[in-house]
């Protein structure tokens, strides 16, 4: 999708005034310190980095923690990639999303945050296991899991798990499908609109076009773990469970993923060391 068509279909959505709070991942505000990174060029015309997952897609339920969901799926995948078919640890996303909230003095609030705020956490706390802090929805009386501070245990292993590279990536499909190529996926931000709650894309996991009078529902944070050069399209892991789409994924149009009114805020993590095979990115 072109520019022109972009800016078209954007003056035709409404906003919706009530909001899912599944649907509350917030823009990250600009800072020019960011490291942006440019990774070889490839010419693999269908990657899909599924296989390397050994977990199910999560189910975030009613919390507003999809930035957590998307980048405890990202961090996984980064340390999978370095230890191989032994490593079975799982990071805590309700860990990230407290301490996420905790910057802005949101604990006691179902709200969504940052990317930034995420990636952040990762690199100057870590992140401990599931396992130690896991993702608990229902409770009876009391304060529930995930408006409760993390024990003192959680924080010393996530001391021990702390992110090390973590870049943004340009938002164009070459440089897009490129760091795939190279084996990362990506974690961004995408615009929700009324389409992509519907019942189809539920079922099938084939995300279309946003057509006129489609309204913004909200914003979500997802995964791309891999890409169709023949079918033009993105292969997106959600955070809505198993159930949902082609088993917990779907398939975005470039067109869609290419707009900067629809997505932004495209990042890259890498567990213990540094990116070896990207280049620092020229903004000028």
């Amino acid at each position: 999708m072109g520019s022109s068509c972009c800016k078209t279909e954007a003056t035709e959505v409404e906003v919706v005034s009530r909001r899912d709070p599944r649907l509350s991942c917030r823009r990250d505000t600009p800072d020019h310190r960011d490291l942006h990174l440019e990774f070889p060029a490839k010419s693999d015309t269908v990657v899909d980095l599924r296989p390397y997952e050994s977990f199910p897609v999560f189910t975030q339920g009613f919390l507003a923690s999809c930035t957590a969901n998307a980048l405890s799926a990202a961090y996984h995948f980064s340390m999978r990639k370095q230890l191989g078919d032994g490593c079975d640890f799982t990071p805590s996303r309700l860990f990230i999303w407290y301490n996420e909230r905790a910057q802005e003095g949101l604990t006691d609030q179902n709200a969504g945050t940052m990317l930034r705020d995420g990636i952040k956490v990762l690199h100057k706390l870590g992140v401990c296991s599931e396992d130690m802090w896991p993702y608990i929805l229902h409770y009876s009386g009391g304060v529930p899991q995930w408006r409760q501070k993390p024990s003192q245990e959680c924080y010393d292993q996530a001391a021990k798990c702390k992110v090390e590279g973590y870049a943004r990536v340009a938002q164009d499909v070459e440089s897009l499908k490129n760091c795939l190529r190279n084996g990362f996926p990506f974690i961004f931000l995408m615009v929700v609109l009324d389409s992509f709650m519907g019942a189809e894309l539920a079922k099938t996991g084939a995300m279309a076009m946003p057509q006129p009078g489609d309204r913004i529902r909200g914003s979500h944070a997802l995964v791309a773990v891999g890409f169709d050069e023949a079918k033009r399209t993105f292969l997106i892991r959600n955070s809505w469970g198993e159930e949902w789409g082609d088993r917990g994924y779907f398939h975005m149009p470039y067109g869609y993923i290419c707009c900067p009114l629809l997505t932004c805020d495209f990042w890259v993590i890498n567990w213990v060391q540094p990116f070896s095979e990207a280049k620092q990115k020229s903004l000028t």
